[in-house]
């Protein structure tokens, strides 16, 4: 026979009413199953968090060439090279989901500021780091198909929320293999400009989704492609754990 731990929890009279609010309103069962059911969930969180792979800090050894981007997995080299966005594409089609870490072997350009346009089931990834900087990123694939002309991509995406549709870089897919939906005028933070909105089907997280994007002239210097905008984020349920570093994805539930 095991002896279970009785556990006894203080919870002020506040929290309390709170508590029997939020049961009353949601359908629960009773206070005691809600946090039995918050409890499950953060150790659930803590476990799977602690499963992930971390981007651990690396040295640049003495052969890499002077004035190249060096990216690493698991603290090994996957490339070296002049292209950042080339070099997160390599990343990605050998490790899709573990974090990276890329630095440049020589002063530190500028960093690129980026604006475009202006738990079961649970999926995580440990943000990637590109210099001094953390990006939360994930895998994902766009297929396209018009005229029979078809043309598939797998990319690293990372997340804008301020972006009513999502982005894709300029050339990744052949504009001429994308079904146009209508012209829009787009709000930037330039001005107003007309652009012509695209649909294609995105494959993340075992499932798909048909979206509507743009295409932008993502810089190379950033190590993303593609940008998830509401208009697909709004299909997700996505938690960004700022202090871990890791961000938490999840088809949405009704």
């Amino acid at each position: 026979m095991v002896a279970m731990t009785l556990i006894n929890v203080h919870v002020k009279d506040g929290e309390k009413k709170e508590l029997q609010k939020y049961v009353e309103e949601t359908g629960g069962e009773s206070m005691s199953e809600v946090i039995r059911t918050i409890i499950h969930d953060k150790i659930a969180v803590d476990t799977l968090v602690a499963s992930l792979s971390e981007a651990k800090d690396v040295e640049i050894p003495a052969y890499v060439p002077k004035d190249k981007y060096v990216i690493f997995v698991n603290e090994a080299i996957v490339g070296v090279g002049d292209n950042p966005s080339e070099l997160a594409e390599l990343a990605m089609r050998k490790f899709p989901n573990l974090p990276f870490v890329m630095k440049f072997n020589g002063d530190q350009p500028p960093n690129q500021e980026y604006v475009f346009l202006s738990l079961a089931r649970t999926k995580a990834w440990r943000y990637s780091r590109f210099g001094d900087r953390s990006y939360p990123m994930l895998p994902v694939k766009i297929d396209v198909d018009r005229d029979r002309k078809a043309s598939s991509k797998a990319c690293f995406a990372s997340i804008d929320t301020a972006a009513s549709l999502c982005v894709v870089k300029n050339g990744l897919i052949p504009a001429d293999a994308c079904t146009p939906t209508r012209k829009e005028q787009i709000s930037t933070a330039g001005g107003i400009v007309g652009l012509e909105v695209f649909k294609g089907t995105v494959s993340i997280l075992d499932a798909r989704f048909e979206v509507e994007f743009i295409f932008s002239p993502i810089p190379d210097s950033l190590p993303f492609t593609f940008l998830i905008g509401r208009n697909l984020l709004d299909q997700l349920d996505a938690y960004f754990l700022g202090m871990k570093q890791v961000l938490l994805l999840k088809v949405a539930e009704p």
